[in-house]
């Protein structure tokens, strides 16, 4: 199937409007009679489409598997969204995946599972932040593939040396020249993405995002980049430096969460895994080995069998179920 028709079968849930005039695009698959919802958060340069795999194979039945519904967005200024006025940073994304949470989920219907990447995995962290209400009454369980708790793109617990100094230094390369010029953009976005036939082939990938498998995958990923606007692409780089919820997240301990992060990961590396556990009691951390920061996109199974296990996680707790009070009622935003 056509990427364009693979975009025309999806279906639109309805577009969220944010208070400072963002469009955020919102897609429902899957009967919404369906046992849970998953609702996915993708990361920095990427979009909704990234998840076809995962929501093919978890709105079909399985032996053994119930169907479930998947809601996918596209986060602002990425996919068919829009920008917005505010300043980007990222309690802005957490703000708009509660209102994405409200227009297409209802907790009186089932269990309702955040499944975030990256940058999509920071949203579901300031989510639980600053509406920490919403974890159980709402919220029922989260997987965060390839994230952090603070720091993003550094190395915790390592001393500063050349290897913490290369990767800072291939960050500013990358916001800076994004930032000054055009020609510059076009120089950066191939420095970043190398050859289109095998971007992590390329040091600044490598350095960034960590080695791995040169899949498809990584192809896709380095024409999506070459293909946002440059300034998108700095922006919510330098934003994603403004993510720190340490002490803040003891809403996830409330519910099953799941942390999965690549041996090979160097944005987000394993380290950094290991404090964002520390940060949420209960929560069960899982280093796949060979691994490079595109974890779920690489290893789409990880992710369907990550939410089934929140499932069952749930079933343990008898916690299938929980209804939503009254005060959690739709109350910010508008919709279209």
């Amino acid at each position: 199937m056509s990427a364009v028709r693979e975009l025309q079968a999806r279906r639109l849930a309805g577009t969220v409007v944010t208070d400072d005039d963002a469009e955020i695009v919102v897609y429902a698959h899957g009967s919404p009679d369906a046992e849970a919802t998953v609702v996915l958060s993708h990361g920095w340069t990427m979009s909704a489409l990234e998840w076809r795999p995962h929501i093919e194979a978890l709105t079909r039945p399985r032996p053994g598997f119930p169907a479930l519904r998947a809601v996918s967005y596209d986060q602002r200024g990425h996919g068919r969204s829009t920008r917005g006025d505010a300043p980007l940073d990222m309690a802005l994304l957490g703000r708009d995946l509660d209102l994405v949470l409200r227009r297409a989920t209802n907790p009186d219907d089932g269990p309702v599972l955040l499944v975030g990447h990256s940058m999509g995995g920071m949203a579901v962290q300031q989510l639980a932040a600053a509406r920490p209400e919403m974890f159980g009454p709402w919220v029922s369980g989260a997987a965060l593939f390839s994230t952090c708790v603070q720091d993003v793109g550094a190395v915790p617990f390592v001393p500063e040396g050349r290897g913490a100094q290369r990767r800072a230094q291939a960050e500013r390369i990358v916001v800076d020249g994004l930032l000054r010029s055009a020609g510059w953009a076009r120089t950066v976005h191939r420095l970043l993405t190398g050859p289109l036939s095998h971007p992590s082939t390329a040091p600044l990938w490598n350095v960034l995002f960590g080695r791995g498998p040169q899949t498809d995958h990584a192809r896709a990923d380095a024409h999506a980049l070459r293909t946002i606007p440059p300034l998108t692409v700095a922006e919510f780089f330098a934003a994603l430096a403004t993510h720190d919820c340490v002490g803040r997240l003891g809403a996830l301990s409330r519910v099953p969460t799941r942390i999965l992060v690549g041996a090979l990961d160097s944005y987000t590396p394993p380290g950094q895994a290991l404090r964002l556990a520390d940060d949420i009691p209960g929560a069960t951390l899982h280093t796949v080995p060979k691994q490079g920061h595109d974890l779920p996109y690489e290893r789409p199974v990880l992710v369907v069998e990550t939410v089934h296990a929140l499932l069952r996680d749930l079933r343990q707790r008898g916690e299938s179920a929980p209804g939503a009070p009254r005060e959690l009622a739709l109350d910010s935003g508008a919709e279209r």
